[in-house]
Formats: structure tokens, C-alpha cells, sequence
């Protein structure tokens, strides 16, 4: 994973570099960089796909049940088969998906900047989807002969989508309760509805391309990173203890001050997600000292 996260790293330095660079050069030389814009807007694509892959390596992607979890010696193997097979046969469909949205864009001779072909950029779609298929398969099972029958199975998904979308669907609702990843669900409903209706599944990835490449989205991963670099650097601590000292001693103190740091603190990364890594490890003690019950927090 050395290399997924040296990508990542990569074009989360540029998406901050390349911004305050031109900047620069425009204040002095008052010159710009050549599609530094899109530049920026297609990193976010990378970012967003690499990010994935690393999700999906780690087991980390995000479920919308938790049932799976719960069971135990057999059954649990069982349910870990059939969401590895389920999600790994949904992201397979979306490699397919993607393979067509890159050649029909290899077609169209678009350049992205400096002579390098969109589609060049544009195949780290399905390249993305093929590595999450890979540890979606590897990560479902930890021996070889569960590998192949979740495997087997994501095949089986396949065949049932392009002749039976209705089975798909069924087969789609049990692995999202024995805990399929929430993006497989989403993408698996899609990928039916769109095979139903007799539309190019080659949609669906132009779709994630259009969203992902907006030029307002590249602020989510930088006020991410804006979020750790605060978190590392003690800024939450601070702040914590700059709000306990203002509100700690009023009735209900503990509890105003922990909605007033939250709010603060969330203003500054731009997301509720970053405010809870960085601020939940320090919050929770000050409130159970406060004799808050833990059901209340």
C-alpha cells in the first residue's frame, strides 16, 4: 500500500500547491499556470479513487448494517462470503462501466493539459474499481478456497444482473443486511435500474466523473487536511481548554462548551466527520467527569 499512499499524498500536495502558486505568480509575474483549474478538479479524481482503494485494503469502507458483525462461527463466514461476492460482482460491473465510458472518451480526442489525453486520467475510473474488486474478494474470507467461492459468486451476481436484474436486486438486499459496503448498495440499485431500462451502463461512470470533477468538490479533501494538520498540531487541545475556561463553570457547562468547540472547530475544516476524529478523544473524558452517563454523549 506504500504506493497508494504516495499517490495520495502527491495530489493532495499539488491540489494545495498548484492553487497557491498561481497565486503567486499572478501577484508578481501577473502570469498564470495552464489549467491549473482542471488540474486541480481531475487530482480530486484521483484522490477520490485512490481513497477507495485504500477504504476497501483496509476493510474500512462504511456499511449500512451491521448485522454481519453480530453472527457468529458459520454464519458469519457465510455473511462475509456473500457481501465480498455481492460487492465484488457490483464494482466488476462498474470496471465494465468504466472500460466503456474511457473508450468511447479515448474516441473523442479531448486533452486535458500540456498534451496528456482526458482519458489517460479519466481510466483511473476503472482502473479504481478493479483494485477494489480485488480486496473487496481478498478481504472477504481469509483463506484462498473462501476467496474462490466469494469469487465464484461475484460471477454468479453478474450472470443474474444481466438475465435476472429482479434476483440481482434480492441477492443486493440480503448483502446489504449481512453488511455490504453503502456505495456497493447505491451503485447495485443504479446498476439494475440502469439494465432494466435498456440504458448504457457507461452512465453511471460519467455521472461519478461529472460529480467528482465539480469545481467546488476539491474543498472537501483540503479542509480535511486543514482538520488533521489542526489536529496534530494541538489547535484542538487549545481550543477544548479555551472553552472549558469560558463556559466550564456554568450550569450545563461542560455540555455548552462542547457544542461551542464543535461549531468552532467545524468551521475551520469545513466537515462534522473531521470535528469528531479530532475532537471526540478529548471531549469524551471532560464530559463523563461531568458525570455525563455515557448513553447521553
Amino acid at each position: 500500500m506504500r504506493l497508494e499512499y504516495a499517490v495520495i499524498s502527491l495530489a493532495l500536495v499539488a491540489m494545495v500547491v498548484l492553487p497557491l502558486l498561481e497565486a503567486l505568480l499572478r501577484k508578481t509575474l501577473h502570469v498564470g499556470i495552464s489549467g491549473s483549474a482542471a488540474l486541480v478538479q481531475h487530482l480530486t479524481l484521483v484522490v477520490g479513487m485512490v481513497g477507495g482503494v485504500i477504504a476497501a485494503h483496509e476493510n474500512r469502507l462504511l456499511a449500512l448494517s451491521t448485522l454481519g458483525g453480530l453472527l457468529k462461527g458459520r454464519y458469519s463466514t457465510l455473511t462475509r462470503v456473500l457481501s465480498g461476492a455481492c460487492a465484488a460482482g457490483v464494482t466488476a460491473a462498474l470496471v465494465a462501466a468504466g472500460v466503456e465510458f474511457v473508450r468511447a472518451e479515448r474516441g473523442s480526442g479531448q486533452v486535458l493539459v500540456y498534451g496528456i489525453p482526458l482519458w489517460v486520467v479519466q481510466s483511473i475510473i476503472p482502473a479504481g474499481f478493479g483494485l477494489i474488486t480485488f480486496w473487496l474478494v481478498r478481504n472477504s474470507l481469509g483463506s484462498w478456497t473462501g476467496r474462490a467461492a466469494a469469487a465464484l459468486l461475484a460471477g454468479v451476481w453478474i450472470v443474474l444482473w444481466n438475465w435476472s436484474p429482479m434476483g440481482a436486486l434480492i441477492a443486493l438486499g440480503v448483502a446489504t443486511l449481512a453488511g455490504v459496503p453503502a456505495f456497493v448498495t447505491l451503485a447495485g440499485v443504479g446498476l439494475v435500474l440502469f439494465r432494466s431500462a435498456g440504458e448504457p451502463i457507461a452512465s453511471i461512470p460519467i455521472a461519478h466523473y461529472s460529480l467528482v470533477t465539480n469545481p467546488a468538490l476539491p474543498t472537501i479533501p483540503m479542509f480535511t487536511l486543514a482538520g488533521y494538520l489542526l489536529a496534530e498540531g494541538g489547535a484542538a487541545g487549545r481550543l477544548v481548554d479555551v472553552f472549558r475556561t469560558l463556559f466550564g463553570g456554568l450550569r450545563g457547562g461542560p455540555a455548552i462548551m462542547t457544542a461551542t468547540v464543535c461549531a468552532f472547530f467545524t468551521s475551520f475544516t469545513g466537515g462534522s466527520g473531521m470535528t469528531i476524529i479530532a475532537l471526540g478523544g478529548l471531549l469524551m473524558p471532560v464530559l463523563l467527569e461531568s458525570r455525563y452517563k455515557g448513553r447521553d454523549v
